[in-house]
């Protein structure tokens, strides 16, 4: 398996290219730097090894820790964390999943001892879920869709590196 420097040399070397192609793709220089910027964020960020204390799940920092169930749940390599196409969408939901619990937490909290009003999580987690719908209907998918396909090159990169990597070391070792 490549270590996390070479994955960010991958990442860093495919940035030019992802922009060229989103470019050519989507003919919106804003949208192809949207998924060239989220290949980088997948490449350094949001790639396949959050299943470990990897460099990627340091680099997240204090938030780390929102990365901890997704670590302990999956084994590493799986392919919920490692297959080509399954992985990021298990990683964007999982991740979506976590946002709407914490912004639930953030609100029940506020309306309950800020200002001192009852609510439920049911009321709170539906006000989140109603602006998480909204700001979809607001938003150009193109910018969606450039965005995901920017997270999947990036843990694609990944992925193809570990397997390139594992299947050489095998090779090498039957020589």
């Amino acid at each position: 398996m490549p270590s996390g420097r070479t994955h960010d040399v991958i990442t860093y070397t495919l940035a030019p290219a992802t922009f060229v192609g989103a470019l050519a793709f989507w003919g919106r220089p804003v949208v192809a730097l949207a998924a060239t910027v989220a290949m980088i964020f997948a490449g350094l960020m949001f790639g396949p090894d959050l299943d470990l204390a990897s460099k990627q799940y340091r680099r997240w920092g204090p938030l780390r820790f929102i990365w901890w169930p997704y670590m302990t749940v999956l084994s590493h390599r799986s392919r919920l964390s490692h297959g080509i196409m399954l992985s990021t969408v298990v990683r964007i939901l999982y991740f979506l999943a976590v946002v709407a619990l914490l912004a639930t937490l953030g609100l029940y909290l506020r309306q309950r001892f800020l200002y001192g009003v009852q609510t439920t999580w049911g009321v709170e987690f539906r006000q989140v879920g109603r602006g998480m719908g909204e700001f979809w209907r607001r938003t150009d998918k193109e910018y969606f869709w450039a965005a995901f396909a920017g997270l999947w090159l990036g843990a694609a990169a990944h992925t193809v590196a570990d397997l390139v990597v594992t299947i050489a070391k095998k090779l090498w070792q039957a020589v």
